[in-house]
């Protein structure tokens, strides 16, 4: 499982520079404060069904996308001994690593893009898509981003979007239809290049997903998964966070 492999990873680390009794603060972060005043308003985050939680360790900050927010103060020792059973501890987890992992100088990108800047990443991530792949390229969004989907849409002539919000599936978003995850296997079977938002290590589909992925290209999006990004050496495009 990747996500107890990463905190097997973190753990050794944390032990390694003897800071398993170092606090970690971690909260839920207002919408706004997140993202900040995107010209679209269709976000996620501003949607109100998914939000971020931010864990801040020693001055450095990481943050993870989740369903179930949580606020927590605790060493890191602490952290490592809750059971993963739900979103909001994996959430917390995969925040407080980012953090830590962060502080190390290990991973950047731990911080989500504000203003502007989600929507000239979701440009970015296409254009480098675009100098990749050819345009008859299949193409699967795993987890509705507007700015990415927007973008890729225009440029490539086969895709699809599966996502887990109810209020998406089965709608037109930014001129795409959002299908279910419950397709993805079969869209991961049809498609030659899988986006998957970082979140699903929070939300228990990462495995499956690196499982049914192979012989695929899988890339990965956003700042949830950037601590297992780095260690797994799975590749991530988050080209305007810090």
């Amino acid at each position: 499982m990747l996500l107890e492999a990463l905190r097997d990873k973190w753990w050794n680390g944390v032990l390694g520079k003897k800071l398993e009794h170092e606090k970690i603060y971690v909260r839920r972060i207002k919408p706004r404060e997140a993202l900040g005043s995107p010209h679209q308003k269709d976000f996620p985050l501003l949607k109100g069904h998914e939000v971020i939680v931010e864990a801040e360790f020693k001055g450095a900050f990481g943050q993870a996308f989740t369903d179930e927010p949580l606020n927590y103060e605790g060493s890191l020792e602490s952290v490592y001994s809750i059971p993963l059973i739900n979103n909001a501890n994996r959430a917390l987890l995969v925040a407080t690593i980012n953090a830590t992992y962060k502080y190390l100088k290990l991973v950047d990108g731990t911080v989500h893009c504000r203003d502007e800047k989600p929507e000239l990443c979701g440009a970015k991530i296409v254009e480098y898509l675009k100098a990749r792949f050819p345009p008859e390229t299949k193409i699967l969004m795993i987890g509705f981003q507007p700015a990415i989907a927007y973008n890729i849409l225009k440029t490539f002539e086969s895709f699809r979007v599966t996502d887990m919000d109810p209020l998406n599936i089965g709608q037109f978003k930014r001129g795409v239809f959002i299908e279910s995850y419950k397709e993805n296997k079969s869209a991961i079977a049809w498609c030659d290049v899988v986006l998957a938002t970082g979140s699903t290590i929070v939300n228990g589909s990462v495995d499956e997903i690196l499982a049914l992925s192979k012989g695929k290209k899988l890339i990965f999006y956003g700042v949830t998964i950037a601590s297992a990004a780095y260690e797994f050496n799975l590749e991530r495009l988050c080209l305007a966070s810090f």
